[in-house]
């Protein structure tokens, strides 16, 4: 019994490595930026899924700026986009395809604007490479910034044992570890942040992307008081254009282009794509 047990174990790891079940994206993470996806790697999640990180870490190919000028997307899961979307399917290729400029993604799940414009500040070669910055925001975005806390979510080794990890992520539901005190990220104003970084930085276009959620979305005033509340405050900190996807008429109402709570189905992502598109072809 031990040994049919062994074999069934094997065959079980085998199966689920070989199904690309733990092959997702690894992290790293520290107490200024909090985590981000580990450069240089990609894969296939459930042999189906493409993704990729490049040496800027960033959901691209190699970081390699173009004559016609540079776009920045920066945000947190809305960006990123996830195990469950195909590659075609995230932010970043659905704008590229709707724009002449070269556009280069940087992200990671529950992202905050403080941990975007550390970034931003830790990577001044990027910052110089591109001519547009997009802050692709939603309300959770403005408060404390992210800290490392659990390796269901982002890890920062393979898994020793796939079979194991799958059973405590998804079967017994094991409680995340919480933030070590190495990586306990400091708060800091993320608006002060913002503008003076955007002082340094005057001959870069601003845009700054206010996403609703889908509660937000259905609620008029909750939208206000939530959401759009931030608008004034972005603007006052010198990002000059201000966008709030929900009143646009391609997204507003428009519940169907939801996943789950938050996230753009593939359809709400080539959409979204096609608000920054619309709004960059403005000038």
């Amino acid at each position: 019994m031990f040994y049919f047990a062994l074999a069934l174990a094997v065959m079980g790891e085998i199966g689920v490595r070989i199904g690309g079940l733990v092959d997702f994206p690894l992290y790293d993470a520290n107490a200024r930026i909090g985590y981000i996806p580990r450069a240089e790697q990609g894969g296939r999640f459930l042999n189906r899924n493409e993704w990729m990180v490049n040496s800027k870490h960033m959901s691209a190919g190699p970081f390699e700026p173009g004559p016609a000028g540079n776009v920045l997307v920066i945000g947190d899961s809305i960006v990123w986009g996830g195990n469950l979307y195909a590659r075609s399917d995230r932010l970043g290729p659905k704008l590229q395809a709707l724009l002449p400029q070269k556009v280069w993604p940087i992200a990671a799940g529950s992202w905050a604007l403080q941990n975007e414009l550390v970034y931003l500040i830790e990577n001044p070669d990027v910052v110089k490479s591109v001519e547009t910055i997009v802050f692709v925001l939603n309300s959770g975005d403005f408060g404390e910034p992210s800290a490392w806390s659990c390796s269901h979510f982002h890890p920062l080794e393979p898994p020793r044992v796939a079979l194991w990890y799958l059973a405590k992520k998804y079967v017994l539901k094991t409680p995340c570890e919480g933030t070590p005190p190495t990586l306990a990220v400091t708060t800091r104003d993320p608006m002060a942040m913002l503008q003076a970084f955007v002082e340094g930085h005057a001959r870069h276009r601003f845009v700054a992307l206010l996403y609703p959620d889908l509660e937000e979305l259905m609620d008029d005033a909750l939208l206000r008081a939530r959401l759009e509340m931030h608008a004034d405050a972005l603007t006052r900190v010198g990002v000059a254009e201000v966008v709030s996807v929900a009143r646009d008429p391609r997204w507003a109402g428009h519940r169907e282009l939801y996943r789950d709570g938050i996230h753009p189905t593939p359809a709400g992502m080539g959409v979204l794509a096609s608000v920054i598109a619309s709004t960059l072809q403005r000038r």
